[in-house]
């Protein structure tokens, strides 16, 4: 074990040196979108490793510690990908449609700094419904999803310059519902006897 060890850190070592970062374990294939999911998993591993490191010591202790027990198949197993469900994805859109128009009522009053703060969390909110989209294997939602994230960085760089453009802000306002309402209309329906939205089940596998 200790020969595999210093045989691992010396490979880690080396790595480092040159700029390069350690590969995320394979874990085992399951189903058909295993592989997008697995290197998903590995993506954001190295991007939040790469956030919390302060020094190249402590980098290359945690890709020791993960070179040494990644290749546990075991381990491997234990890491479930995880699931975002219909229900989460109702609670969400329930919480980002008075996020958008909090962004509206900020931006009416011209307290950019709150709009601007009501729209980064809108796009946290909305990004992480991405997961939910690519298990259905819904494309469609899925660019309809990159089309209105994108115009959320949008209005946070009009927002954020020192002299915002209202007229600006206003027109990004209206690109962002436009998709709202492009992707609500082929996925959301309208609850029997209510003025409430939900998504449309029909339309799921």
């Amino acid at each position: 074990m200790d020969i595999v060890a210093s045989s691992v850190t010396a490979r880690l070592a080396e790595s480092f040196s040159h700029g390069a970062e350690p590969r995320a374990p394979r874990g085992p294939s399951r189903g058909p979108n295993a592989p997008l999911r697995a290197r998903g998993a590995r993506i954001v591993a190295r991007l939040h490793l790469a956030t919390q490191m302060r020094s190249r010591k402590t980098a290359l202790l945690v890709a020791l510690i993960w070179g040494l027990t990644g290749g546990s198949p075991a381990l491997g197993q234990d890491q479930a990908y995880p699931i975002f469900t219909a229900d989460q994805l109702d609670a969400t859109m329930k919480t980002l449609g008075p996020n958008l128009a909090g962004v509206r009522a900020a931006v009416r009053e011209a307290d950019y700094a709150t709009a601007k703060e009501r729209g980064i969390r809108s796009r946290e909110q909305l990004a992480t419904t991405v997961t939910f989209w690519r298990d259905q294997e819904r494309d469609d939602a899925v660019a309809m999803l990159r089309a209105v994230t994108d115009r959320l960085d949008a209005l946070d760089g009009a927002l954020s310059t020192s002299a915002v453009d209202a007229s600006t802000v206003e027109r990004v306002l209206t690109e962002i519902q436009g998709g709202c309402q492009a992707c609500h209309a082929v996925y959301r329906e309208q609850g029997p006897g209510t003025t409430d939205y939900r998504l449309k089940r029909s339309e799921l596998r």
